[in-house]
């Protein structure tokens, strides 16, 4: 039995300590809660620790805002240097970013592996996951984290093992093409309309493509997408995409439509999807 020290015990939190802790011991810190354990001695008794922390977007729109991350960090790296713990990082942060703690503090031992959950069925989600993505440094952590999830979850799924940027963008990837098929739905459903047809019909059709499927074909009343992964995540990898120079005018599109759209803009009233303090 290992024990698994989880900092920040929001949904993702939650759903990772549960899911652990069907086979191992959970820690976890969350600011000011009952029964939080301080980081000190988190970091100092378990042998693998999760990050589960928010990184909401700007409110702006001009990108990811990483100052949580970036100062639970700067104070849970010092206390895991030379101690060959796993300090992994589960919240969704720009490709760079692990890369980045890594070079800051190259006695730790950073590893990248990102949530696919939903809301609404963390729990679940995370015990029957399609694959597991590790991003680390070296193979032993990688295979390490690999070990702790087979043995809570099984070998019915895929781990892919990579290195950190890697891992970051595959996160950003699925979320940012899942939020470009719900918009290019919108604008089929608007058409259908113009037509006199029905739009369900068409989508049950057209996701009966495997190579389609049916998922994010359903187009909500309140048009486009919102709550807060799909927001939050669209503009912090256009953000990135602006500071490297590089043209998402496919994706910017995506938002810019999604921001006309969208008749409410749920994600300005959800706890951790947008710093307005900024």
């Amino acid at each position: 039995m290992a024990t698994i020290g989880i900092i920040g015990w929001g949904v993702v939190g939650k759903a990772t300590g549960k899911g652990f802790g069907k086979k191992h011991k959970i820690v976890w810190n969350n600011k000011n809660d009952k029964g939080s354990t301080p980081i000190e001695d988190l970091c100092g008794k378990s042998d693998f620790v999760f990050l589960c922390l928010p990184t909401p977007m700007r409110a702006d729109h001009s990108g990811i805002d990483l100052s949580i991350m970036d100062k639970v960090i700067d104070k849970v790296a010092p206390l895991m240097a030379s101690k060959n713990t796993p300090l992994i990082i589960k919240s969704t942060v720009i490709p760079g970013t692990t890369a980045k703690y890594a070079k800051k503090y190259p006695k730790v031992e950073f590893a990248m592996n990102p949530e696919f959950l939903t809301e609404v069925n963390a729990p679940w989600d995370f015990l029957h996951p399609d694959r597991v993505v590790i991003g680390a440094l070296n193979e032993d952590v990688a295979n390490r984290i690999a070990r702790l999830h087979r043995d809570v979850m099984g070998y019915k799924f895929r781990i892919f093992t990579t290195d950190p940027t890697t891992a970051e963008m595959v996160k950003y990837m699925s979320n940012t093409y899942m939020a470009t098929k719900v918009i290019f739905a919108n604008e089929m459903a608007e058409l259908a309309e113009k037509l006199g047809i029905n739009y369900d019909d068409v989508a049950d059709m057209v996701g009966a493509d495997p190579r389609i499927g049916k998922s994010f074909l359903k187009v909500s009343p309140f048009g486009g997408f919102g709550l807060k992964c799909f927001p939050k995540d669209t503009v912090a990898i256009l953000g990135l995409a602006k500071k490297l120079g590089t043209d998402l005018s496919v994706l910017q599109t995506v938002w810019n439509k999604n921001l006309k759209i969208r008749k409410v803009k749920d994600w300005e009233g959800i706890k951790g999807a947008v710093n307005n303090n900024l």
